[in-house]
């Protein structure tokens, strides 16, 4: 008994992660379905959904002997169950339960592990719901509490409409090395139903004197009923996949039942095995039919299998044909999803860093040494290493759509709380960004959203006295640009005030009274410490705690946040993010002894400059024309106060950034280079136009270009740090740059 109480508490502490992990993510889907519901509520795909997530659910939460969930869970599936059979029917009430009945199960998930709860998260309030979910069914029974002693009734005290499953359970033989316990699944199947004949396939049993104590060498068959279909009852073996055999059949079960289960199956099994687990013949019929099917084959007759199971079963053959379809549609395909570790996958990611470094020192010591094979040979491991990095990074790309979605539940709580009606549109949720990227975005986003919820759309009442629809119109969107992401979150409310923007920033001393900047400039002081336009503090606004935050974490991720207004027809903030933060494809330059990276995605094309062609237009800016086009310019050398003459001939870079292009006046053209991602040392973050470094294969530091602050730079000059006015000749300059020694 001890050692089986270790072994006990072994298999927990290994498995019990996995639970956790589905368990977030079937809640997930749950909230998901549940607002998508509120559009379709007579979807039956859906409410069949809905009802397989709070099931698997109960069914892993039962596998660990966590009570309390399956306690709670059960009435919430009993209620799902008749929401789909139509004995109760989804509407906003049913919704705004339900959907605190997964805040619930979200609450015991978390007590599981002690994880902290989210803000905001419901006390527990378990006995009410459970009442509320009694009463939106009228006329209805109260739902029996799940049997957690594992007993199993005695044969005649199933109810009306249960149903018979005949189960049989082929065991692996290294089911109890892998930590997994049988007597755990009957004691879990007793809780959904009643156990009957349950028997054990003694032929498959070894004599004692080659019995190992470890090895498994259970044949199981049993007969469960109760009110529960065959995907409820394949649902309870979902964590026993690598290790157990199930096969489900019902009694007595009709030809569009088949076919439906056949439609839905995942599996590609033989045609048989694809019949025996849709539940449209037994176990002991598919035997007896390839019996025959082997007699008759010796008799020179090849019978395919469904024409046996026509005569000796009475399957109709529009079964076996879909049984046929399934499996033509489905052979070779491999659809697993293996789980990794985020920490692993990250120490790949640093490790690959470190290989495109060396693969560079390699290359570069091969054109010194000037042999050929050695060349071609780094030539060679160069794109091997850029493939090899293109695979690896590609699995950190997650579709930012998973962080958007989030925000349904948010929009449409937070709007009932406010008292308004809004629409929330999600627009490119295909996008894949980094998945260290995602994790960063999500708190900024989630408050600009609420923060737009609050401060920019209306209450009906307004928008219909402005001449506005009632219901306002909240869009989240994201596309690729330049080589990074735009995420946009647009409104249609009643915009930015600016006199009260104006009023709040002469209050707090944040301009001189009676100093009215660009709009620009103005919209800008939003994203101040401790600012808010807020009347009151609330819930959710007024204490001017949130915008600066979300300049801020945004900032450290290397992207820029500006905001966009029109006064009673709404705002727009935009956000670009670098799709990754790892390893880009970078286009690299000189000025001077100095070496400079632009992400290759925003160089647009490269044209070859002279003194004379530049000139200065009347706000300063340095500018060229490009096809009859004016293109600023901005000159690094004089920018950053980099040593060293300017060349007689050099090159302008033209990019593109926030949908405008600019050029970069450079001497040196030094081509394409794989650039690993390097936070900026203490003496180069606040330095204006960089958003990190990398190190050469020479061991030099290389600076890296934010492309859209650079564009600012572009278009408006910074002032001259100088005091005093140029003398002739004097060129107004920052101070110098000195990269050597610096750390990356």
């Amino acid at each position: 008994m001890p050692n089986r109480q270790a072994d006990d508490e072994s298999f927990l502490r290994e498995a019990l992660p996995a639970f956790l992990s589905e368990a977030r993510e079937q809640l997930d889907q749950l909230e998901q379905l549940l607002l998508e519901l509120e559009a379709s509520p007579d979807d039956r795909e859906q409410l069949d959904a809905l009802f397989r997530c709070a099931h698997t659910i109960k069914g892993s939460a039962g596998l660990f002997g966590l009570d309390e969930i399956v306690a709670f869970t059960h009435h919430v599936e009993t209620f799902l169950d008749a929401l789909r059979e139509g004995t109760v029917r989804l509407a906003p009430a049913v919704n705004d339960v339900l959907l605190r009945c997964a805040d619930q199960v979200r609450r015991l998930v978390a007590q599981v592990d002690d994880s902290p709860l989210p803000d905001g998260a419901p006390d527990d309030d378990r006995e009410t719901l459970i009442a509320a979910l009694a009463a939106m069914q009228p006329g209805a029974p109260a739902a029996e509490r799940p049997r957690a002693d594992g007993a199993a009734s005695q044969p005649g005290t199933a109810t009306d409409g249960t149903t018979a499953h005949h189960i049989a359970l082929h065991f692996k033989i290294d089911t109890f090395r892998d930590g997994f316990d049988p007597l755990a699944i009957l004691e879990y199947l007793a809780t959904l139903g009643t156990l009957h004949a349950v028997q054990i396939d003694a032929d498959r049993l070894p004599g004692f004197d080659v019995l190992h104590a470890e090895d498994c060498h259970l044949d199981l068959s049993l007969v469960l009923v109760g009110a529960l279909d065959a995907a409820q009852v394949e649902a309870a073996f979902d964590l026993f996949r690598e290790d157990c055999v199930v096969r489900v059949a019902a009694a007595g079960m009709g030809s569009q039942e088949a076919l439906g289960r056949i439609a839905g199956m995942d599996e590609s099994p033989r045609i048989g095995e694809i019949l025996v687990a849709a539940g449209a013949i037994r176990r002991g019929e598919l035997d007896a039919a390839l019996d025959e099917q082997t007699r008759l084959a010796r008799d020179n007759r090849a019978v395919p299998i469904g024409a046996v199971l026509q005569a000796s079963a009475g399957v109709p053959q529009q079964v076996v044909d879909a049984a046929a379809r399934t499996q033509r549609g489905r052979d070779g395909e491999d659809a697993r999803t293996v789980r990794v570790p985020a920490d692993r996958l990250d120490a790949v990611i640093n490790l690959l860093g470190e290989l495109v470094i060396a693969g560079a020192g390699t290359a570069l010591l091969a054109q010194k040494t000037g042999v050929g094979e050695l060349i071609e040979s780094s030539h060679q491991l160069g794109r091997l290493i850029e493939e090899v990095r293109n695979g690896t990074l590609q699995l950190r790309m997650v579709p930012v759509g998973e962080t958007f979605a989030r925000f349904r539940r948010v929009v449409r709580d937070t709007a009932a709380e406010l008292g308004k009606d809004v629409q929330l549109e999600i627009v490119g949720g295909e996008t894949e960004l980094d998945k260290s990227v995602v994790e960063h975005i999500a708190d900024p986003l989630m408050h600009l959203v609420r923060n737009a919820l609050d401060h920019g759309l209306e209450p009906p009442a307004e928008r219909e006295a402005a001449g506005k629809p009632p219901q306002g119109r909240l869009v989240v969107s994201a596309c690729h640009e330049s080589g990074g992401i735009l995420i946009r979150i647009v409104d249609d409310g009643r915009g930015v005030r600016r006199d009260r923007v104006l009023a709040r920033a002469w209050e707090r001393g944040l301009l001189e009274p009676g100093v009215t900047p660009p709009d620009d400039e103005i919209l800008k002081l939003i994203f101040e410490p401790g600012f808010s336009t807020a009347e009151a503090v609330t819930n959710l606004s007024g204490r001017g705690v949130g915008m600066d935050v979300v300049r801020r974490n945004i900032e450290a991720l290397r992207g820029t946040v500006t905001i966009r207004s029109e006064p009673g027809a709404g705002s727009a903030i935009e956000i670009r993010l670098p799709l990754t933060l790892a390893i880009i494809d970078g286009f690299m330059i000189g000025v001077g002894p100095s070496k400079f990276i632009f992400p290759l995605e925003s160089v647009v094309e490269v044209i070859e400059n002279r003194r004379t062609e530049s000139a200065v237009d009347p706000r300063g800016c340095s500018v060229v024309e490009l096809r009859g086009q004016v293109l600023p310019v901005v000159g690094l050398r004089a920018l950053y106060g980099l040593d060293g003459p300017e060349p007689e001939r050099s090159s302008i870079v033209v990019l593109k950034a926030s949908g405008q292009h600019y050029g970069v006046r450079v001497d040196a053209l030094l081509g394409q280079h794989q650039t690993v991602i390097k936070p900026l040392g203490r003496m180069f973050r606040s330095l204006r136009g960089m958003s990190g470094s990398s190190i050469l294969g020479t061991g030099e530091v290389a600076l890296i270009f934010d492309v859209a602050a650079l564009g600012q730079l572009a278009a408006h000059p910074p002032h001259p740090l100088h005091a005093h006015p140029p003398v002739a000749g004097e060129t107004r300059q920052a101070a110098p740059i000195s990269l050597e020694g610096q750390p990356s």
